[in-house]
């Protein structure tokens, strides 16, 4: 979940975004009668105040009247419909210092969407929704149970690429390999990487010692925030059941390189899910 101690819980309380967001959920199926029929108060209060009422109506209506922002079967939304009738509206919204986002998160618990309203004369450029699915950078891990977006401005290195790799170079991932060098970070991600591998904290595939990654990585946390970029080692865990003869649990470790100039707000998506799960000291560690 979010780092801002006050402001408002979204996805069953996943993550939270900060006082000047209003939220406005959305159901997954057959969602467009509640937008156009409900408004939440935090909602309504920000629009009164900006006086956005009339946009607003438009907006929702105009998602209303529009077919293809969802499925005729069960209504459910098409994303990238919707996020084209939003883009007729957001300069309208930015007009009134109100900037919107249709945001999305999917784990094995489910997938919520929910718009947020931001009020720039509160928060400026100090948040960026994370889960604007608009901002998408392309970069995905996929697990048992589901499949985890990345933003621009956050690049991300599966953990199981680092054990005993000879060839660094070769297999840095791309969006990896393009934020070092924006950021003059080359020599140190390559010291970090081979510290890593000689220490031999990830020869076991299954129990990747994260106590241990943690402290070998703490040297280089100023080195990467010195210019700009903050470290998350994180990681997920899902249990894979075999009916009547039991289960196994299935591990995904990955690293999240952060350009705070670009996500000022981001946290990893693997925090609080994860936190005192079996096998693992933490859950999604600071760097």
């Amino acid at each position: 979940r979010g780092s801002f101690g006050e402001g408002t819980e979204v996805a069953k309380g996943s993550y939270v975004v900060p006082d000047g967001v209003a939220v406005e959920e959305l159901k997954n199926y057959g969602g467009h009668k509640d937008l156009k029929n409900k408004c939440p108060d935090a909602v309504r209060n920000m629009l009164q105040e900006k006086d956005l009422f009339d946009t607003y109506d438009r907006f929702v209506q105009s998602i209303y009247d529009t077919s293809q922002t969802r499925s005729s079967l069960m209504g459910k939304w098409n994303d990238a419909q919707f996020v084209s009738v939003l883009d007729l509206f957001r300069d309208d919204f930015a007009a009134r210092g109100v900037r919107v986002s249709l945001c999305k998160r999917k784990s094995g618990k489910g997938t919520y969407r929910w718009l947020e309203f931001i009020d720039v004369s509160k928060l400026g450029g100090s948040y960026v929704p994370q889960y604007d699915v608009s901002n998408w950078s392309g970069q995905v891990i996929k697990t048992c149970y589901t499949k985890l977006k990345f933003p621009k401005g956050v690049a991300v290195e599966e953990l199981k690429q680092w054990g005993g790799r000879k060839k660094l170079k070769e297999k840095v991932p791309v969006h990896v390999e393009k934020m070092l060098e924006e950021h003059d970070l080359t020599s140190e991600y390559e010291a970090m990487v081979d510290h890593v591998v000689e220490a031999g904290v990830g020869y076991n595939s299954k129990k990747w010692n994260m106590g241990k990654l943690k402290e070998l990585m703490e040297v280089y946390k100023p080195m990467f925030a010195k210019k700009g970029i903050e470290i998350f080692v994180c990681h997920k865990q899902e249990y894979i059941s075999h009916g009547q003869y039991g289960g196994h649990w299935e591990y995904f470790r990955w690293i999240e390189f952060v350009d705070r100039a670009v996500q000022p707000s981001y946290q990893p998506q693997r925090d609080a899910e994860t936190k005192g799960q079996k096998g693992f000291d933490d859950g999604c560690a600071v760097m």
